[in-house]
């Protein structure tokens, strides 16, 4: 990009589709002058055809191969065809802040150092296992290819993801080689990468080197980068596997002193493992979950706009809030620990919480307004986090609950309702400690949706036996909200601007009977009302012995006991305050 480039970008491409495009558009917003090359080892998808058009991603050096030459070859091919003093090694499925590369550099200059990395996160917002890591050793190796079976017996591996963050730049044994600088006389010195290896382990063996000739890895946690990982390799999962168990016998021998017999046993317990891996590849255990796409990633996460997150994304209303978000055009970020794949809108981009806990400030997209749907008392985990994105607007869902069983003697209810007002309080303090304006939502029971655990559940009882296990009585109301309202309702206070904390309870539209209730439910699977004459005190009996065994999953007796109380209640506070309409009751 400049004839006095600060650093020099070496990436090597294979068959990485529109991922390399995304990679590249971010660097061209760098803040410091850059020697990009791309090495493509003999793609055949036409990733690179767009290389030397005039798109705005033309300036920077291809070297073609006609063929895979391995990785490391290709790295020392980007390497011998620049001149900066500093090199990056970047993998073509990152996204890099504009500022990345240069606080990485600062960082390599205020440390004595061969090679640096930083915090390099997953498209699932994890950290990655290899973004710090110690030196593979025989016993932490076999504790890596153990997996989670070592970590349960708490074996030391490889991986340092488990521990702690550090504050500041660390020296650790070795980084990430999707996202990895070093000094160019550092690589000269110890001859460039290792042309034995074909695909991975060639990043841990220049670790190695660069230590052992006196040149210390720093990790810096400062500095993120967001890695797909395996964008290349996705189709290829039993060559990956065969080149990753292949390299780590080559560096195995190349750097143990053990006696030959240790090595033959390396080689087998690594053989053996090959097998059990190709064959969890072949009962489908390799399908990966899908994630979501690089631009509407690098879109949300490097936008300079406010946008919205969205805490918890597998309840019924996330599932709704989240395609209205969308809908407003703006960027939505779901922090849940829930998959890609349950995502209910391909606009939005899901993160693991973890990535708000660990990404540094200066990477933290602008996320002015928070929606959050996880129980509240769970919300002040997030306080450093959501200050540090500069919350202007929370609405946070409560539950009627903390009023209708304020006087349970049932202890698990008790507990609830303890936990409830714990969370209203703590958000009150929170929103006008910091000037931040809070609605606290207290809806009566909500349906609609995949995850209910009240309507369907009932609903799935009756389709399944014909009939309802006890006499409901015909005394007491109720009124199920709608999760679609919920949403709407959270949208719309968000977009008022309004200041303050408010805590508005609200309910459905119709004030039913449970009679009428299930009556209601009963039609809505084809089914005519029937329920057994099962006296109320039998079945406080049954749900207290199912409750030790099904924990969680059953209603508390004290239920029964609410059922001939009138738990319905007015709008009018809701409409007053927010705007806000329900619908009929709808199963």
């Amino acid at each position: 990009m400049s004839s006095v480039a600060d650093v020099a970008v070496v990436i090597v491409n294979y068959n990485s589709g529109a991922f390399l495009k995304q990679c590249l558009l971010g660097l061209r917003q760098s803040t410091i002058p850059l020697e990009i090359v791309v090495v493509d080892n003999g793609s055949i998808d036409g990733s690179t055809k767009f290389l030397g058009k005039a798109n705005g991603v033309s300036d920077c050096q291809l070297i073609r191969n006609s063929t895979n030459q391995g990785f490391a070859v290709a790295v020392n091919q980007g390497i011998q065809s620049t001149t900066a003093e500093d090199v990056l090694l970047l993998n073509p499925d990152c996204i890099v802040q504009p500022h990345s590369i240069a606080r990485l550099q600062l960082a390599m200059q205020r440390e004595e150092c061969g090679a640096a990395g930083g915090l390099v996160f997953g498209f699932d917002g994890r950290e990655q296992a290899g973004c710090r890591r110690r030196d593979p050793t025989l016993a932490r190796s076999v504790v890596k290819l153990l997996g989670k079976l070592g970590i349960w017996f708490g074996l030391q591996g490889v991986d340092l993801t488990m521990e702690s963050l550090p504050k500041s730049p660390i020296q650790v044994d070795a980084v990430s080689g999707a996202f990895m600088m070093i000094h160019r006389e550092s690589l000269d010195a110890v001859g460039g990468m290792d042309e034995g290896y074909f695909l991975h382990f060639e990043d841990l063996d220049l670790c190695r080197r660069l230590r052992n000739a006196g040149m210390p890895v720093l990790f810096v946690p400062s500095v993120s980068v967001l890695h797909r990982q395996g964008a290349s390799s996705r189709e290829r999962s039993f060559k990956v596997e065969w080149h990753k168990h292949i390299g780590m016998c080559r560096y195995r021998l190349k750097f143990s002193q053990m006696p030959q017999i240790g090595h033959w046993l390396f080689r087998l317990f690594v053989g053996v493992h090959f097998i059990w891996r190709v064959c969890w590849l072949v009962l489908g255990g390799g399908r990966k979950i899908k994630m979501p796409a690089s631009g509407r990633v690098a879109s949300v996460l490097t936008t300079t706009s406010s946008g919205t997150v969205v805490l918890g994304g597998r309840n019924d209303v996330a599932e709704y809030m989240v395609p209205r978000l969308s809908g407003l055009a703006r960027s939505v970020l779901v922090l849940s620990r829930a998959r890609e794949r349950n995502l209910f809108c391909r606009s939005a981009v899901m993160l693991h919480p973890e990535y708000l806990g660990k990404v540094p400030d200066e990477d933290l997209p602008l996320l002015e307004d928070v929606i959050c749907t996880i129980p509240i008392w769970h919300l002040s985990k997030y306080e450093g986090a959501l200050l540090r994105c500069g919350v202007r607007r929370l609405v946070a869902i409560s539950s009627t609950s903390i009023t209708t069983k304020l006087n349970s003697m049932d202890q698990k209810e008790k507990h609830v309702v303890s936990r409830l007002q714990e969370g209203e309080r703590w958000l009150e303090s929170f929103g006008r400690s910091n000037d931040v304006a809070c609605l606290i939502i207290r809806p009566t029971i909500i349906y609609g949706g995949h995850f209910n655990r009240s309507i369907r559940l009932v609903q799935n009882m009756i389709r399944t036996l014909g009939v309802f296990p006890f006499d409901i009585p015909e005394e007491g109301t109720r009124q199920p909200i709608h999760a679609d309202d919920l949403a709407q309702m959270a949208v719309s206070w968000i977009n008022s601007k309004v200041t303050g904390v408010e805590i508005v309870s609200v309910a459905g539209r119709d004030a039913l009977s449970n009679r009428a209730l299930m009556e209601l439910l009963f039609r809505s699977v084809g089914r005519k009302l029937r329920m057994l004459p099962v006296p109320a005190r039998y079945v406080q009996i049954i749900l207290q012995c199912g409750s030790w065994v099904f924990r969680g999953l059953l209603p508390s007796p004290a239920a029964i006991d609410r059922l001939a109380v009138d738990l319905g209640q007015s709008n009018d506070e809701a409409i007053e305050k927010v705007e806000f309409s329900a619908r009929s009751f709808t199963p």
